[in-house]
């Protein structure tokens, strides 16, 4: 089934918050239904609340969850790019990275502000090919902006492995492992 784009606004309340004051994160989600969608959204925002609140718990207000309609198609890697404000926003990427494309891809990259990313999760279930231009764009940004990689076919991850690039850029089986994976260094310094 076709991947697509599907804004969800998800709100939450903080457990020891006496006022039960609302807060609301926006999320371009992506998936293959606008119920995949929603369930997607609802994971990004429930992990990262941490990260918005350190220290604190809180709980999604399920009724209260808005979920758009289908949007554009997603045809290649995607990007969630999870920022300290109240939005979770994706990048796409095509299937082939080729060099003009990586090119691309270390601009997008590049004109992240770190300083308001929590961390960058790269769907790569899509990627088909990359090259080098490719592998040192997602080099150069990795620590950086905290990214983390998912869902990699075994040839795409074998590059990977063969040019050591997962040491820099540390790759999961799954968006719930890498999101994980984000939550657990937070703390730790960027490089």
């Amino acid at each position: 089934m076709p991947l697509h784009t599907i804004p969800v606004v998800v709100p939450y309340r903080l457990d020891d918050d006496a006022e039960g004051t609302a807060f609301g994160v926006g999320v371009q989600a992506v998936g293959t239904t606008v119920q995949a969608g929603q369930a997607v959204a609802q994971v990004l925002v429930k992990s990262t609340l941490g990260l918005r609140h350190p220290g604190r718990t809180g709980m999604l207000i399920q009724d209260r969850i808005k979920v758009g309609v289908l949007g554009a198609a997603v045809e290649g890697p995607y990007a969630y790019v999870l920022t300290k404000g109240n939005h979770i926003n994706h990048l796409n990427f095509p299937s082939r990275i080729d060099q003009d494309r990586g090119y691309v891809l270390e601009q997008m990259l590049a004109g992240l502000d770190e300083n308001h990313v929590f961390g960058v999760l790269m769907d790569c279930v899509h990627l088909t090919y990359i090259n080098s231009a490719g592998l040192a764009a997602l080099a150069s940004q990795a620590s950086r902006l905290n990214m983390r990689l998912f869902r990699m076919s075994d040839p795409v991850a074998k590059v990977f492995e063969i040019t050591g690039l997962t040491r820099a850029v540390p790759a999961y089986p799954d968006l719930a492992s890498a999101l994980a994976a984000l939550i657990r260094h937070a703390g730790e310094p960027r490089v």
